[in-house]
């Protein structure tokens, strides 16, 4: 198969994509000395907006230390997520802009675009303030600290099955 034809796949096969995965985050182990991760990108585009718009005082440890507005490796897979995920959907030929998903969702939710927008935002902000508080996001501890054999690694990943099968329980009751 040559490569055009390569990225243009609907889809790839999962081993395919965990062993590229894998490759990523161990190159990144060894190039970088850091593990993946992206919920920092997020933290560091907001350092960027806050001491652009002077909103940080120097007092102001986590903006002007921990995540100081610097270009950092998170930031940089972040940018990079987005820009490859919208050229695997161009190349691909599946790029769509949608603005309310799959019937279960009508018929559960209805069609309102804002109550939409106001789950997606609340569950967005959940999930950082999750990713926050454990120390990384799905690719910061699911990936890379299983990867190291982390307990933490494990243990996120077991709260992420669970959390996930509660929530869907909540939200599309049993059938």
């Amino acid at each position: 198969m040559n490569i055009t034809k390569f990225f243009k796949m609907k889809r790839w096969s999962p081993w395919t994509a965990g062993i590229a995965a894998g490759v990523a985050a161990s190159l990144s182990i060894v190039l970088t000395e850091k593990t993946l991760g992206v919920s920092g990108g997020f933290e560091t585009i907001a350092s960027m907006i806050a001491n652009s718009a002077g909103f940080v005082p120097p007092s102001n440890a986590f903006f002007n230390r921990v995540k100081p507005p610097v270009f950092d490796s998170q930031l940089i897979l972040l940018v990079g997520i987005f820009a490859g995920a919208l050229l695997a959907s161009l190349f691909s030929g599946d790029f769509k802009v949608r603005t309310l998903p799959d019937n279960e969702w009508k018929k559960r939710f209805g069609v309102s675009k804002f109550k939409r927008a106001a789950i997606l935002f609340t569950g967005c902000f959940l999930m950082a303030t999750g990713a926050g508080i454990a120390g990384g996001c799905t690719s910061g501890l699911g990936i890379s600290a299983t990867m190291l054999l982390s307990p933490a690694g494990f243990l996120f990943i077991a709260g992420v099955f669970a959390s996930g099968i509660i929530t869907i329980l909540l939200i599309y009751g049993r059938k």
